[in-house]
């Protein structure tokens, strides 16, 4: 018998089947392209994210390692890591490492994320790291260390420092935290990010070297208490001291002592911070109200019998004098004499010692005229042996005038650091 064929073509069971096929493998097309694509999509924006972020550490680390310091003025340090976003500010004595004129005769770059970018902002003209202002000097040229493509957070951006204690000379250190995010396809399901942390040396950072600072804001004269660490004062006398204008700017008020009242302020104890190696610095504003011989502007030593310590004071033929004492003998180091006046005149005075350096010298500065006297270190500088008992500030041959903004530092001040200090009293 002869076969005869089917001529109805599909039947409704195998039209479903065939459909069902056909729409799987579509699906599976279209899910692999789209698979595809955001893979893709997601991969740029992480090569985009890993790029901005390398860019944007690769400089900072470039900037921290090439700086000459972290940008202070004198009220501290620029830099502050405490504020969401964090700003790392840090100080350039010229442009050798930087583009254009960004810190021109010396300035400041700070680092801080603004609009979700990381930027940097150049000051330049701030002759001398430590300067009054130097923290509100006026911006210049711009740069942005990350495209506007991608994102920083304020919360993506921190700094810490340390000492690199692996480094024979304890070099302070900069660690940058840094994280980078992208919506990849404008998807933020897609977002891609890029996360590293890094340090860099600051070879450069002079150890600040701060002791104590007495402001003399106090709104009672019969203590004077230290900003930077315990080491209060107590002052007395009867009179009692009275508080006046602040001789410089920048501050709010001053003691104005009295000689014939035996005005003075002076620590509860021997503080073991101001027992000092081989340096250190003792750096006041004052304004003398009468001169005459040896009126004690700071005191911590014994002459008379022990020969250990040290003092700064003014003689009536208005010379400035520093003396250091080695336990046998004394030394003494002075500006030149006139140098100070009592006729109203507002003067920056500080003694700087550095026995290793060879250096101990007088410093004086008149407000508004500049420069008076620097006295020449002698050829051999003495050791100093300290004297475990009080600091005092007028003692003995009581000092007659205002003292404000005494600083004492566990190290000597360069030059441009005294330089700074004196900008304060700039009018």
């Amino acid at each position: 018998m002869r076969k005869i064929k089917n001529q109805a073509g599909f039947t409704l069971f195998e039209a479903i089947i065939y459909l069902a096929i056909v729409g799987i493998v579509i699906s599976a097309v279209v899910d692999f392209a789209i698979t595809m694509g955001n893979t893709t999509a997601k991969m740029s924006a992480n090569i985009d994210a890993s790029r901005n972020r390398r860019f944007a550490l690769a400089t900072t680390n470039y900037l921290i390692r090439n700086a000459d310091g972290l940008l202070k003025d004198v009220d501290g340090d620029c830099s502050d890591f405490s504020v969401s976003p964090p700003i790392l500010a840090l100080y350039f004595a010229d442009d050798n490492y930087l583009p254009g004129n960004c810190v021109e005769n010396g300035g400041g770059v700070k680092i801080t994320v603004v609009n979700n970018r990381l930027k940097l902002t150049c000051y330049p003209n701030i002759t001398n790291n430590g300067q009054y202002n130097a923290c509100a000097a006026t911006a210049s040229s711009t740069y942005f260390l990350t495209g506007p493509e991608v994102l920083v957070t304020n919360n993506n951006l921190d700094f810490t420092t340390s000492t690199a204690s692996t480094t024979a000379n304890s070099y302070n250190t900069i660690t940058t935290h840094l994280k980078i995010t992208m919506p990849s396809a404008d998807q933020v399901s897609l977002r891609a990010s890029s996360e590293a942390t890094s340090t860099a040396v600051m070879r450069n950072e002079q150890p600040n070297g701060l002791v104590s600072w007495y402001k003399f804001d106090d709104e009672t004269t019969t203590a004077s208490s230290d900003s930077i660490d315990g080491n209060a004062l107590t002052c007395d006398g009867s009179p009692a001291i009275t508080r006046v204008s602040s001789l410089v700017t920048g501050s709010n008020y001053a003691f104005d002592f009295e000689s014939d009242s035996s005005n003075s302020c002076y620590t509860s104890s021997d503080p073991a911070n101001f027992n000092f190696n081989n340096g250190f610095t003792l750096a006041a504003w004052i304004k003398p109200e009468s001169l005459s011989d040896n009126q004690r502007i700071v005191d911590k030593g014994d002459g008379a019998s022990n020969y250990k310590g040290y003092e700064m004071w003014v003689n009536a033929d208005g010379t400035l004098n520093c003396r250091v004492y080695n336990g046998t003998s004394d030394q003494t180091t002075s500006s030149a004499s006139s140098a100070i006046a009592a006729d109203g005149s507002i003067y920056h005075v500080a003694c700087v010692y550095d026995q290793v350096a060879g250096i101990f010298q007088a410093h004086v500065y008149k407000k508004t005229v500049g420069g008076v006297s620097t006295s020449t270190s002698p050829s051999t500088v003495n050791y100093l042996v300290n004297y475990d008992q009080v600091f005092n500030v007028s003692s003995g041959a009581y000092f007659d005038g205002v003292i404000d903004e005494l600083r004492v530092y566990n190290r000597a001040l360069a030059d441009e650091e005294i330089w700074a200090l004196q900008s304060q009293g700039a009018d």
